[in-house]
């Protein structure tokens, strides 16, 4: 009956997110639009997707894209725009700090009273996808002088999943909590947590409810699968096309299942499109490692028919990774997700698989 449970999160988050009161508490300074500065994006350094089709403006959706940019001075800020409220993460000189993009376009302090000198910002996007798009609609505004971008990172990684991946009730204190951007955080989930640890970027490609086949609730598909939205620059838009050549991993990481098993079993269906989005990403990354995911919050039959299935599909290229599952110990995130202490052990884990197989 858990693993029934565990999954109902997916379903609340898709209709919970679009009607979710913003916190009280906020880490911006936010005023009208009074920004003279328009985005051009060349010093900063951008992590994920952004469609930056539109002039002056860079939309991006999926949890965990980011920017980074330097600058001498005492304070920056930037003006974005949101179709709703967005958590997001401020790292400034690493030291980090939440920041509430509200439903509007407004110029937003990210960083204010720092000693003169040269300071590094970054910031992170920590809610996820669905109809959610934010913008960056500045370059960021500082009282000195802006640095030339941060040096990329010379490891790559990717990683497609669902709300394990994408953070969901991560923060949560037991599986009680139903969905909350305030228990919600990408950055801490397995997956970034490994990149982090290894000093590698991170696309996350994200969406709670999701999976491979069909979606949580789902009896035959419905919503667009992975299959559809791997494809998507901005996740909910089916116009937005990503081009794969714009970023080439080191390796891709594929965790989706949980939702496909929703109802304790899956067809030859699931099987197939797992076989399928092998090769589309195989096509856009030619030659490099794919690591298949056991789920973390599958047990019993259902574990260990998905790792037979999985294990069906491994080839020279193409790994099975078991990082451990969700232990009575650990406690449990909002609607029986992995919390803190799971996605700690599963990063872990990963780190020295990648470490091994890369020579990282």
């Amino acid at each position: 009956m858990w693993k029934f449970l565990l999954l109902l999160s997916s379903l609340v988050a898709l209709s919970a997110c679009n009607h979710q009161a913003a916190p009280n508490h906020t880490a911006s300074n936010f005023s009208s639009t009074t920004a003279s500065t328009s985005f051009s994006g060349e010093q900063l350094r951008m992590i994920g997707r952004f469609d930056t089709s539109t002039q002056g403006k860079a939309q991006f959706t999926w949890p965990g894209s980011a920017i980074e940019f330097r600058f001498t001075g005492t304070e920056a800020k930037m003006m974005l725009a949101s179709n709703g409220d967005v958590r997001f993460q401020v790292a400034v000189d690493g030291t980090l700090q939440d920041l509430w993009v509200k439903s509007g376009e407004a110029t937003y302090t990210l960083a204010s009273g720092l000693t003169k000198g040269e300071h590094t910002i970054r910031l992170t996007r920590l809610t996820e996808s669905f109809a959610l798009v934010t913008a960056l609609l500045s370059d960021p505004i500082v009282d000195g002088k802006l640095l030339p971008a941060p040096a990329a990172a010379t490891k790559r990684l990717l990683v497609i999943g669902d709300s394990i991946t994408a953070g969901y009730g991560v923060e949560g204190a037991d599986q009680h909590c139903s969905y909350d951007m305030r228990t919600s955080n990408q950055q801490l989930t397995y997956a970034a947590l490994a990149a982090n640890e290894l000093g590698a970027d991170l696309h996350a490609i994200a969406w709670s409810g999701i999976g491979v086949w069909r979606s949580y609730g789902e009896k035959t598909p419905v919503n667009p699968s992975m299959l559809v939205r791997y494809q998507r620059t901005l996740a909910d838009d089916s116009n937005s096309r990503w081009d794969a050549t714009a970023y080439q991993p080191d390796a891709i990481l594929i965790n989706l299942g949980t939702n496909d098993y929703w109802e304790g079993s899956v067809s030859d269906d699931y099987r197939a499109n797992m076989k399928t989005l092998i090769a589309m990403v195989q096509t856009d990354f030619a030659n490099k490692p794919v690591y298949l995911i056991v789920s973390p919050m599958l047990g019993g039959a259902q574990r260990e028919s998905q790792k037979i299935i999985l294990g069906s599909l491994v080839s020279s290229g193409v790994k099975l990774v078991d990082l451990g599952k969700i232990e009575s110990a650990d406690g449990l995130g909002c609607d029986w997700h992995p919390n803190k202490i799971t996605n700690q052990r599963m990063g872990k884990t990963l780190v020295q698989h990648l470490k091994t197989d890369l020579n990282w």
